[in-house]
């Protein structure tokens, strides 16, 4: 037991020394919040297109939803400037069910068939005229419309440019209040990723079009305005 006890001593030791060593070469520093921001209205509008049909036959359903696939995709393709850009989903099928007030239950009112087109619309201008032709077709509804900026990546890069700067110009400021001297910046980190732009949209209502009527709030053709924010933490010596 003595032999034991002997040994654990000096290491003990050790690690207070190394401890201690950290603790008093750490060199004070101001750490600084900066956030930056750019705006922009969107240039562009992601939109998926929903179709349903509803028939007494499997085969009528599914027919109905193919012709009116082709026309739908004969008006997109006038206002897309790449094609192959366009993504169009299986067609779905299920049956229909309502519920019946005089039976009580469930009741089978017909086979369903649905389908959904997304695409990239680039020319905001051109919303009106889009969203008049393609109200010609039997589409069930514009189901969502996501508004971007193609450039969003960019801004967001220059919302971090700015973020440093308002960081570093704290600093200065609290330093000068603090009447200490700032030697250099030791690091920056920031949680904002221009990777992240491709989220920051702005999405409109559904468009509903079923039977000819018109419910939702309808379809703008600009969105809202668009802000594009970085945060950032700069982290800079005191000199004695």
């Amino acid at each position: 037991m003595r032999l034991k006890s002997t040994l654990l001593f000096p290491l003990i030791l050790i690690c207070y020394t190394l401890s201690a060593q950290v603790s008093t070469t750490e060199a004070p520093k101001i750490s600084a919040a900066g956030v930056g921001m750019v705006t922009a209205f969107p240039n562009a509008a992601q939109i998926t297109l929903a179709l349903k049909f509803i028939k007494p036959t499997l085969r009528e359903a599914v027919n109905e939803n193919q012709q009116t696939a082709r026309q739908v995709l004969s008006v997109v393709k006038r206002y897309v400037t790449d094609t192959t850009s366009i993504k169009v989903s299986l067609i779905a099928t299920d049956k229909s069910m309502k519920w019946s007030n005089a039976l009580k239950k469930e009741v089978f009112v017909g086979f369903e068939s649905s389908q959904k087109i997304i695409f990239t619309l680039t020319d905001l201008n051109t919303m009106q005229n889009f969203t008049e032709d393609i109200l010609k077709t039997r589409i069930y509804e514009i189901e969502t419309v996501s508004y971007f900026h193609t450039d969003g990546a960019a801004f967001v890069k220059q919302a971090q440019e700015l973020a440093v700067a308002d960081a570093i110009e704290t600093s200065k400021r609290i330093a000068k209040a603090a009447n200490v001297k700032l030697g250099s910046i030791i690091y920056i980190e920031t949680q904002s990723s221009p990777a992240n732009a491709v989220n920051n949209r702005a999405n409109s209502e559904s468009f509903q079009t079923y039977n000819k009527s018109m419910g939702g709030e309808g379809v703008s053709s600009s969105g809202q305005l668009l802000n594009f924010t970085a945060d950032v933490n700069v982290y800079t010596t005191i000199i004695d």
